[in-house]
C-alpha cells in the first residue's frame, strides 16, 4: 500500500484545487493508496465525512504565524503517518511542511502547479516568485494541471500533467433537474448566465458584472447567478447595486449543490485573469453548456468544441456579441457529456490512473 499525504488549503466545496483532489479521492482504491489530507486552514465541508468513512485522517494544521507550534504539528503528522509521498498543491505556506518532509526522509515529495500565476497581485507574486526556488528545493518530483501551469511554476523542467477530473455523471444534464432549480431560483422564463468559482480578483468579477450589464440592453430577461465566496463579496454585492442590475444578479455565495446549478443555466461565463486550468469550464461542459471565457484559460478545456475564447483587451461589445450568439443558437445539451466522459478530464478508472502515477514516481525517484 502507497501511504500519500495530501497538501490543501482547505476542503471548502467551491475551492478547485480541493475538488482536484476530492475527484481522484473518491476513485482511489482504498486498499492500494492511503491518503490523508493536511489542510491549513478549517473550512465548513461535506468532504470530511466523505474522507473519514473511505479510511482517510484530515490534520488541520496550527497557524504559520505561530512557526514553533506549526513544525512541531508537521514532525508530528510525518513521523505517525510513515508516508511514501507527499503531494503538495499549495505555494508558500506549504515551505515548512515540506522542509520537515525532506528532513524526515519522505521518499517522493510532490510539487504540484494548479495555476498559470504565481499569484492574484502583483505582492503576492514577488514573494511567491522569490519563494519558489527555496520550496523546489525541498521537492523530488514536479507534476501540474496543464501545460501552462507547469512552465509557470517549473520553467523548463521537467514535470508530469496530472489532469484534474471531473465526476461527469454527476453532471450530466437531465431536464427534470433544470425545471426543479429553475423553479426553485423563480428564474423559469430567465435566459441564466452563470459563473462558478471564487469571489476574487483572478475571477474578474467586476469585468463581468459590466459585460453582463451591457448584455440586458440585448436580453433584458438575463439573469446572472455567481456560485461561489470569497473576499470580494461585500465590495461586488456594492457594485451590482451602484450598476442598478442588483435585481438581476444572484450573488450566490459558497453552494454544495453546483451540479443542479448548471442544470438551470443557459450558458457558462469565466472571464478569469487567470488559470491553471478552469475545471468549472469542464463541468460546465459535461452540463452541456456553452461556455464563453477569457484567453487566460488554457485551451486545454475546450473538449466539446463549444467553448468560446475571448481576448481580456476586447471590448465588452464582442462578450456581447457571443452572448447573443448563444442566446440565438441554443442547442441539444446531451452531447457535451459523451464527449467529457470519454476525454482526459473524466473520472472513469481517475484512481487507478493515479495509483499508477504514484508508483510511476516512486519508482523512478528511488532508482
Amino acid at each position: 500500500m502507497i501511504k500519500v499525504l495530501m497538501l490543501v488549503s482547505n476542503l471548502r466545496a467551491a475551492n478547485g484545487v480541493a475538488s482536484f483532489a476530492i475527484n481522484y479521492y473518491k476513485n482511489l482504491d482504498h486498499s492500494k493508496v492511503q491518503m490523508d489530507f493536511a489542510l491549513y486552514s478549517d473550512r465548513e465541508s461535506t468532504y470530511y465525512s466523505l474522507i473519514e468513512d473511505c479510511g482517510g485522517k484530515i490534520f488541520i494544521l496550527p497557524s504559520i504565524k505561530n512557526m514553533p507550534e506549526h513544525i512541531k504539528a508537521c514532525n508530528e503528522i510525518l513521523e505517525h503517518g510513515a508516508y511514501d509521498v507527499i503531494h503538495d498543491n499549495t505555494l508558500h505556506i506549504s515551505i515548512p511542511m515540506m522542509w520537515c518532509a525532506k528532513r524526515k526522509g519522505v521518499p517522493v515529495r510532490i510539487l504540484h502547479s494548479h495555476s498559470s500565476k504565481l499569484g492574484d497581485t502583483a505582492a503576492k507574486e514577488i514573494r511567491n516568485r522569490a519563494l519558489l526556488p527555496m520550496l523546489r528545493s525541498f521537492a523530488t518530483d514536479y507534476t501540474a494541471c496543464s501545460n501552462i501551469a507547469g512552465k509557470t511554476m517549473f520553467d523548463n523542467r521537467p514535470f508530469t500533467v496530472i489532469p484534474n477530473v471531473v465526476h461527469t455523471e454527476k453532471f450530466k444534464f437531465e431536464p427534470s433537474n433544470r425545471e426543479i432549480i429553475r423553479g426553485k431560483m423563480d428564474s423559469t422564463s430567465k435566459f441564466v448566465v452563470g459563473s462558478v468559482g471564487r469571489m476574487s480578483l483572478e475571477k474578474n468579477p467586476y469585468f463581468a458584472m459590466d459585460v453582463f450589464k451591457r448584455l440586458l440592453k440585448d436580453i433584458p430577461n438575463a439573469e446572472y447567478w455567481w456560485a461561489g465566496g470569497g473576499p470580494l463579496d461585500s465590495a461586488i454585492k456594492d457594485y451590482v447595486k451602484e450598476q442598478g442590475i442588483a435585481d438581476k444578479v444572484r450573488l450566490l455565495g459558497s453552494r454544495d449543490d453546483v451540479d443542479l446549478l448548471y442544470q438551470g443555466m443557459d450558458v457558462f461565463f469565466l472571464p478569469s485573469k487567470f488559470e491553471g486550468l478552469g475545471l468549472v469550464c469542464i463541468e460546465a461542459q459535461a452540463a452541456g453548456l456553452p461556455c464563453i471565457v477569457s484567453d487566460s484559460v488554457p485551451t486545454e478545456v475546450d473538449v466539446t468544441h463549444n467553448v468560446t475564447f475571448i481576448p481580456l483587451k476586447s471590448d465588452v461589445a464582442d462578450w456581447e456579441k457571443a452572448f447573443n450568439h448563444v442566446y440565438q443558437n441554443l442547442g441539444n445539451r446531451d452531447l457535451g457529456y459523451h464527449q467529457v466522459r470519454n476525454s482526459a478530464f473524466s473520472d472513469q478508472n481517475a484512481g487507478e490512473l493515479l495509483y499508477k502515477k504514484y508508483c510511476c514516481i516512486m519508482k523512478n525517484s528511488c532508482s
